[in-house]
């Protein structure tokens, strides 16, 4: 018995030990986690830490060198194209390896693995969307360009080179606190990023809402409310453009009884229930002080931590370029180099159609009087702790089967659907990039942006010649008017996609008349253009800088932050007016006369501290809702007149409208809740009514930064929202010397225990800049760290 008891602490210490080195349900290895030497502690960067290093490469060919400057910005030199993007992939991985890995799996609909079975309609929705497909498909065109596999190789090398040299103790943070490790870096994974990407930016369609609606008004109401051009758009291709001929014969459209589908009530069960912008502009030297070009770029994404951005220059014999790059692909995205200056907005035609499946049996479907079987996909989606999860993708002759029975599309559609998406089609983006890096002038630059095909973008270009130019860029097809804006029947092959429109047919401009460009998701052309096309269109930025811009004419890159930086609202310089006409003072309480009386001297700028653009925005948000609820809640998504066709509509005072009498009193007094929650909680101020944040994709809050003093929203150029806002502000002037300015919100480093994880925050909601430190060919960059590195 006493031995017994003797060795019992031993038992159940290395029973402990045993159970402390395993998972526990969803948790991590909690021993492994806390271990002083190797777990979470081990993951802070000392404050003093010191980036140098002594490195030795074996995939490299010749010596290359990384001077860190003080932002902790690289500056790569190296003697071959091979070791700049294999230096690239390494420092890459150094930096944002969690990043990359998670972001590539989210593409990929492989979360399950790591989180559990909460992600699974997540997976599932991306495998049914042919995220994998579309990477495959476009990972075929990389490859066979011996230009885009070389840089995809040495990029997936270098990353795999630095995953190798890993212990568990220098794993990210994220890894141990999730309970999951790296993985080997494939080329197809940068291919999935570019269809992460190319999904975040192409994948909002209205295609079901807008076939219930066809059929819900009258051809007028439909024309009336959901107008296909917006009137006083202020198109990216300024309207007085010669429009190139086209080579293309306008198609026409089959009747409507073969082209579309009806959705009806029955085709919907009860089920679970502000897009995303840029800017961009370019000012010609007839505009500026120093009458040398100046572009300006500012897309807006989500915004994380780690930043989706990751600041770099590359310089080779033959390339010397410096922007910002996507940890997990090679090159810079948006940036410049010795000779040139891009920037990019999404163009939001529509690349992705719906179509109606008639199924014949389980393993065949109608199309075009014959009956044709599936090409089933077995998607197997692995899950954390439970057995895997199997899920049959049909895919048709139109693409996959996104929703049916088993998986519910938008309002709880059931009805079988296939999409046909832009992003399935084999595209290389990637040596669209490759050639950008290296263009010098507007011919390479446009030789370049031929090959982005998927998302489409709006292509901004300024040069140190004096030129400006835009191009809406991507493939797009030649369709037939209305073709894709709603569901289609898909058992008929008249409305099958047809010709690609040759890219040169492409909508562009090269310095016009006007003296500057500029893009900010409105509608692209005028009527002029002869393809038909739709989309989903923004203008309330646009229009104000459009007038900011056409006020300068000695315009400073100082300028150009401030306009950056507008909170200025167009829409409620037009739309308050109408609304304070409309409101009767004598009916309201006096608690509604407190919040109508801040509205009184107001500038119209959403600044952080306004009241008054709380009270504004919280009252339009109302009335807009209360204007469209009753006859369009139930349609699929809330598919509402777009606010600025709503405010066009209020300032004609049209029927369609309601009375805006009663309408003004019933929205105000439902803002008045609200506005008083607001203003007990101590939020009435804008910035924290909106509470623009910069969450950590995990969305731990220990690793984010919420409630931040920031002014702006989407209908403001400054369009600083809740999660999305400005990703990177980047101001470029193109003269002898070139002038670099810009700034994202965040850091270079991914690891939350580094100081230099969220040291651009700041800046960034002051509205301040970086001056970018552009190392010329025979220059040298000022470096806080050096990495020599050797083969």
């Amino acid at each position: 018995m006493r031995k017994l008891v003797a060795i019992l602490p031993l038992v159940l210490t290395t029973i402990f030990v045993y159970l402390l080195d395993k998972p526990l349900g969803k948790l991590p290895a909690i021993g492994r986690l806390l271990d002083p030497v190797n777990g979470c502690w081990a993951s802070a960067d000392p404050v003093n830490k010191s980036f140098d290093l002594q490195l030795q490469l074996p995939g490299l060919k010749q010596a290359a060198e990384v001077r860190f400057d003080d932002r902790l910005v690289p500056h790569i030199k190296a003697a071959t194209e091979h070791d700049i993007y294999y230096v690239q992939g390494y420092i890459h991985a150094y930096f944002r390896l969690w990043q990359m890995d998670m972001q590539t799996r989210a593409a990929a609909g492989r979360i399950c693995e790591v989180a559990g079975e909460k992600a699974l309609k997540f997976d599932r929705g991306q495998r049914r969307k042919g995220m994998v497909y579309g990477a495959e498909q476009s990972l075929k065109a990389m490859e066979a360009d011996p230009r885009s596999k070389d840089m995809l190789d040495a990029y997936s090398a270098g990353i795999n080179y630095y995953i190798s040299q890993l212990n568990y103790r220098a794993y990210p943070l994220e890894y141990k606190l999730m309970g999951f490790k790296p993985e080997a870096w494939t080329n197809i994974k940068t291919a999935l990023l570019l269809k992460y990407m190319a999904d975040d930016l192409t994948g909002y369609t209205e295609d079901i809402a807008m076939t219930v609606l066809r059929d819900m008004l009258s051809p007028a109401e439909f024309d009336l409310l959901y107008p296909s051009r917006m009137e006083g758009s202020a198109t990216v291709i300024p309207s007085d453009t010669v429009i190139q001929h086209p080579s293309l014969k306008t198609l026409a459209a089959p009747p409507d009884s073969i082209a579309w589908t009806h959705l009806q009530t029955t085709d919907f069960i009860q089920d679970e229930t502000d897009g995303k912008g840029s800017n961009n502009w370019a000012l010609s030297g007839s505009r500026t002080l120093s009458r040398a070009p100046i572009l300006c770029n500012d897309p807006h994404l989500g915004l994380n931590l780690p930043s989706l951005w990751y600041e770099v220059q590359l310089q080779t014999p033959s390339m010397n370029v410096y922007g910002v790059s996507l940890p997990g692909a090679p090159g810079v995205v948006i940036g410049f180099n010795d000779s040139i200056s891009w920037g990019f907005t999404n163009n939001y035609r529509d690349v992705k159609d719906f179509y109606a499946i008639e199924p014949m049996s389980a393993n065949t479907y109608r199309f075009s009087g014959k009956e044709l079987r599936y090409n089933d996909r077995v998607e197997v989606i692995k899950i954390k702790g439970r057995p895997d999860f199997k899920d049959t993708v049909h895919y048709t002759i139109h693409g996959p089967v996104i929703y049916d029975q088993s998986f519910h599309g938008p309002g709880g559609l059931i009805k079988p659907l296939a999409v046909t998406w832009m992003a399935h089609k084999p595209s290389n983006e990637i040596l669209s990039l490759y050639l950008l890096n290296h263009s010098n002038n507007y011919v390479q630059f446009v030789d370049a942006i031929h090959h982005f095909n998927c998302p489409g973008q709006n292509m901004l270009y300024a040069d140190r010649a004096g030129n400006i130019a835009l191009w809406g860029q991507g493939q797009f097809i030649n369709k037939w008017k209305d073709q894709g804006k709603y569901v289609m029947n898909g058992a008929d092959s008249s409305t099958l996609w047809k010709e690609l429109i040759p890219v040169a047919e492409n909508p562009h401009a090269f310095n016009p008349a006007q003296g500057y460009l500029a893009s900010a998701n409105q509608t692209v052309t005028d009527s002029t253009y002869p393809y038909w096309y739709n989309g989903y269109f923004n203008e309330f930025r646009s229009w104000r800088i459009n007038q900011v811009l056409r006020s300068l004419h000695s315009a400073t890159v100082e300028d150009m932050f401030k306009l950056q930086n507008d909170v200025y609202s167009i829409l409620a310089s037009k739309v308050l007016p109408v609304m304070l006409q409309h409101i009767n003072v004598d009916v309201l309480k006096l608690k509604e006369r407190k919040y109508l009386d801040f509205l009184g001297g107001w500038d119209y700028r959403l600044t952080p501290d306004s009241k008054a653009a709380t009270v504004f925005q919280v009252w339009w948000t109302e009335l807009y809702e209360v204007i469209w609820k009753n006859r369009f809640s139930k349609v699929p998504d809330k598919i509402y007149p777009s606010p600025e066709r709503t405010m066009q509509l209020m300032i004609d005072n049209n029927p369609a409208i309601g009375n805006l009498n009663d309408l003004a009193v019933y929205s105000l007094r439902n803002a008045t809740d609200s506005l008083a929650k607001l203003e007990k909680a101590g939020k009435l101020e804008w910035s924290k009514a909106k509470n623009t944040s910069v969450n950590h994709l995990t969305k731990l809050p220990a690793f984010s930064y919420p409630d931040l003093k920031i002014g702006g929203w989407g209908n403001t150029v400054n369009a600083a929202k809740s999660v999305h806002g400005p990703s990177w502000r980047m101001v470029v002037q193109m003269g002898r010397q070139i002038e670099a300015y810009g700034v994202y919100p965040g850091g270079q480093s991914g690891n939350p225990g580094s100081k230099y994880y969220a040291t651009f925050l700041d800046k960034w909601v002051k509205g301040e800049y970086n001056k970018l430190s552009f190392v010329p060919r025979s220059g040298k960059a000022t470096s806080r760290f050096t990495w020599n590195i050797q083969p």
